[in-house]
């Protein structure tokens, strides 16, 4: 009993000092906090624009070399990467079955001339026999024929023999040119079909650049067009022109194919390597540049924001873009001269938000 009493005046006065700090508790700032945004400008002039396309390096001039005629492979002279000059042996057949149509077309050429031979003797024979009437003006004319049937047999075993000899020099794969042996495809004791690939050969003097463009830009590339060729292994930029827009879209990717050739190839020493090909625009008088951290995209269209200095707040403006890169895009229609666009902090305003200029330190020290 005694030990409560003596505890009381110590359980109210904590009771008293909490609500003597409930009744102090400072009240909370419901102010609206307005956000600093970045913006810009806008001026509609004549600028430049640059849109960039990813590439590749590949020889302009290549091919899969094959023989002409059947047999087994018995020497490949070339591997991946070695460099060959033009008329250099780079495989070999079985020469044996080529030799022997060889001599066979031989033989009978030499037949078809000495039957060929022997006729005309008997033809110039009986012309002879012919003035003094001792055969027939039949006689002689077949006589003719004869001869002119054995001339046609020499022509045809003339033409099979130049054949042969073709096909015996076939049994020899060659270079059509000096270049690169970039694949190879069969390997030595291999029985390969005429028109079968053995290697592909690339002309590694004559090289271009390959890119896809899809449809929504391909419209805007012509042949002869400038562009900037830049490598990704370094940082070297080559000079180049467009050569060739391809007409009809790759039915897989659905992209157009456009080549490109570059003023120094001697540059590109590696077929494959990656690039990153750019073209320099001008933008119509009444466009306008803009960075891409601008522009906001839903669902229902992309739109931009637009502060109103005098109000201190911002509304949404829908514009359609084009011509956009990773870095910039180009507007049209829905813009004035001298509207402030935000340029950041874009993805947390609200319509209608107020805002205030965001200012640099540099400016205000101005």
């Amino acid at each position: 009993m005694s030990q409560s009493r003596l505890f009381s005046p110590v359980v109210w006065a904590a009771v008293g000092s909490l609500l003597l700090a409930a009744c102090s508790r400072p009240e909370i700032d419901t102010s609206e906090v307005i956000r600093p945004v970045r913006v810009m400008a806008l001026q509609a002039a004549g600028s430049t624009f640059e849109e960039s396309f990813p590439g590749q390096i590949e020889p302009r001039i290549q091919a899969r070399l094959s023989f002409q005629v059947g047999g087994k492979l018995t020497a490949r002279l070339v591997e991946v990467g070695d460099k060959v000059k033009k008329g250099q042996v780079l495989a070999k057949i079985d020469p044996q079955d080529l030799s022997l149509a060889l001599q066979a077309a031989q033989a009978q050429f030499d037949a078809a001339a000495t039957e060929q031979a022997q006729l005309k003797t008997d033809l110039e024979r009986a012309k002879t026999l012919k003035q003094q009437n001792f055969v027939s003006q039949a006689e002689l004319d077949r006589r003719q024929l004869a001869l002119d049937a054995a001339s046609s047999r020499l022509s045809q075993a003339r033409a099979q023999l130049s054949t042969q000899a073709n096909q015996r020099q076939y049994g020899d794969l060659r270079a059509p040119g000096s270049g690169v042996i970039s694949s190879v495809y069969v390997e030595v004791g291999q029985v390969v079909a005429p028109g079968q690939a053995v290697v592909q050969w690339a002309d590694e003097n004559e090289v271009q650049v390959s890119m896809a463009v899809p449809e929504s830009r391909v419209s805007d590339l012509k042949p002869g067009q400038d562009a900037r060729v830049l490598l990704w292994s370094g940082k070297q930029a080559l000079n180049a022109k467009v050569r060739e827009v391809s007409p009809v879209a790759d039915p897989v990717t659905r992209t157009f194919a456009v080549l490109l050739d570059v003023d120094d190839p001697l540059k590109l020493s590696r077929f494959g390597m990656s690039a990153t090909v750019e073209f320099t625009k001008e933008s119509k008088s009444n466009a306008f540049k803009l960075p891409i951290s601008a522009l906001v995209a839903e669902h229902t269209g992309a739109f931009v924001w637009v502060f109103d200095e005098q109000q201190g707040v911002v509304n949404k403006r829908v514009v359609q873009p084009y011509a956009v890169s990773e870095s910039d895009f180009l507007v049209k229609e829905g813009l004035n001269n001298g509207d402030l666009i935000v340029t950041a902090g874009t993805h947390v305003l609200n319509e209608g938000q107020k805002v205030r200029r965001f200012v640099e330190s540099s400016d205000l020290s101005k």
